[in-house]
Formats: structure tokens, C-alpha cells, sequence
């Protein structure tokens, strides 16, 4: 493979099929984000912007900031998810605060989450064109674009001071917890897969501890999984040293990995989401990379 096996033992596992907590994490991020970005000059905000005429996959209209409502100055939390649209439900009672007036990531996308699920329906995939300037139709684009913004606004004197270093402590946090959602949303997938397709290895579980949103009376609609009250996934290093042979089981495993993920025969969905897990570990390398501390 191209990729490190380090890389693939550590990030493959991540690929997932995007739940609804994950996108209510990613509310939060942008909006985290949102704020950060405020502290530019209007003329260089970038976050916050939907184009208001999307036609044939590009902006044939104008980038239209959020705008605060009911007097605000400035978009609350509740006016910035009105504003990435389908009229999320309950908005009122989704966002949670500390006690030093920033958002909670976790307790808000909990909130967010079951503000959805009450009303029988997931929460939307908004498009990253209705949330940050220049913004498309595709995930990806959107994940590296808002890392990118963020990483830039780290690095002017001016927005960092304005914003404070706690501003993008939070934003890092909540994107690291996006990444653990998505290796305990895909973990209950990839251990079944994983113990049918290396058969005659033992597959070691990692405990990743309990789901923050879990809910024991919630019944999923039809096609939907339950959710599972403890996170778990597959333990690759465990697997591969307690088995007889470890460096017959790293062949093994790094190959099933491979074509589970990239090859011809690959897990539709898994590779599907195989670039957006890419797309998050990029921007957290650069983050490493590119701040001048």
C-alpha cells in the first residue's frame, strides 16, 4: 500500500457511516469555527456564508452572511443552524453552555441529536456551500476548507488575540471528538466484518467508553442500527500481538484492511466515507504543521 501501515492500523478503522450524532459535532465546529472568524474584518470573514443561487453544482448568486436575529448583533448558535436550513427542530433547547459562556461540544450535540430524533427524522446533511464562502457540494471540500480558515486565523496576531487561545482549544476538541465518533460509529460494523473476513484470527476489542447519547428506550425507525450503550472497536496492535504468529497476521490484516477499504471489491460505504476520514487527518496534521506558535 501507499499509505504508512501505522496510518492504516490508525485511521482506516475511522472510516464510518456518518451517524447524526457526528453531524451535530460538526454543527458545532463550524459554528465554533464561526466565531473565531468573526474577529477578521467583515470584508474577510469567510464562515457564515451561503451562496443564495445554487445551480448546476456552482454559485450563480451571491455569498449571504448570517445574520443575527431578534436584535443580535451577531448570529447565536440557534440563528447559525436556522441558517444551514431544513429548520432544525427545538432549536431553542439544543445549545448547552459552560460556565465561562462558550459552548459545550458534547452536551450540545447530545441535545442536537434527540432534538432530531424526537421528531422521527435524522439530522440534515447540510452542504458545505451553505456555510462557508466559496463553499461546494462535497464533504470534503468543506472539511478542509474550514481546518484551513481556522488554521489561517491561528496564525494572524490580530484574530488569535481578538479571539483567545481557548477559542481554538474548543475548536480542536471538537474536532477530535468528531474523529472518535467516527471510529465507535463504524467500530460495530468493522468487528463483525473483521471477524469475517480474517477468519482463524481473534479479533481483540478496544473499549472506547460509553456513548454519550445513548439512550436505552430509543427504538430506531426501520433499516436504521440501534445504537449500542458502550463504544467499541477493533484493537488492530491487540489482534495482531496476541496472535501466534504477529508478523503473518500484520500480512493479513494489512491486506484485508486494503481491500476492505480501497480495492475493487470495498465496502461500498467504507469507501465512500474512506475520504473523509483522510480529509479530517490532513487538516489535523496541518494544525500540528502549520501554527506558529
Amino acid at each position: 500500500m501507499k499509505l504508512s501501515l501505522v496510518f492504516t492500523l490508525s485511521y482506516l478503522i475511522t472510516a464510518t457511516w456518518a451517524g447524526g450524532y457526528q453531524n451535530c459535532l460538526e454543527r458545532v465546529w463550524l459554528f465554533e469555527s464561526f466565531l473565531i472568524d468573526q474577529r477578521n474584518p467583515e470584508a474577510d470573514r469567510q464562515i457564515g456564508y451561503q451562496c443564495n443561487n445554487w445551480r448546476q453544482n456552482r454559485c450563480i448568486g451571491s455569498w449571504i452572511p448570517c445574520r443575527g436575529r431578534q436584535g443580535r448583533a451577531q448570529c447565536s448558535f440557534e440563528d447559525f443552524q436556522q441558517f444551514l436550513g431544513n429548520t432544525p427542530p427545538n432549536l431553542a433547547t439544543q445549545a448547552a453552555y459552560r460556565t465561562d459562556g462558550s459552548l459545550d461540544n458534547q452536551r450540545t450535540a447530545v441535545n442536537c441529536i434527540w432534538a432530531w430524533r424526537d421528531r422521527n427524522v435524522a439530522p440534515y446533511n447540510f452542504k458545505g456551500y451553505k456555510g462557508v464562502k466559496y463553499g461546494r457540494n462535497n464533504h470534503n471540500d468543506f472539511i478542509y476548507r474550514i481546518g484551513q480558515i481556522n488554521n489561517d486565523n491561528y496564525n494572524k496576531p490580530a484574530v488569535r488575540a481578538a479571539a483567545g487561545d481557548a477559542a481554538f482549544s474548543r475548536v480542536d476538541d471538537t474536532l477530535t471528538k468528531i474523529s472518535q465518533a467516527r471510529v465507535a460509529d463504524h467500530g460495530r460494523h468493522l468487528i463483525p466484518a473483521a471477524r469475517n473476513g480474517l477468519n482463524g484470527v481473534t479479533i481483540v476489542e478496544k473499549d472506547m467508553g460509553a456513548s454519550p447519547f445513548y439512550r436505552p428506550t430509543w427504538t430506531p425507525p426501520p433499516g436504521v442500527d440501534p445504537d449500542t450503550p458502550q463504544w467499541r472497536t477493533v484493537d488492530w496492535e491487540a489482534t495482531i500481538r496476541n496472535s501466534a504468529d504477529p508478523a503473518a497476521t500484520r500480512t493479513r490484516v494489512r491486506g484485508w484492511l486494503d481491500t476492505y477499504y480501497r480495492g475493487n471489491t470495498a465496502n461500498r460505504n467504507a469507501r465512500d466515507h474512506w475520504q473523509v476520514l483522510r480529509s479530517y487527518k490532513t487538516i489535523k496534521d496541518r494544525t500540528n504543521r502549520c501554527r506558529k506558535h
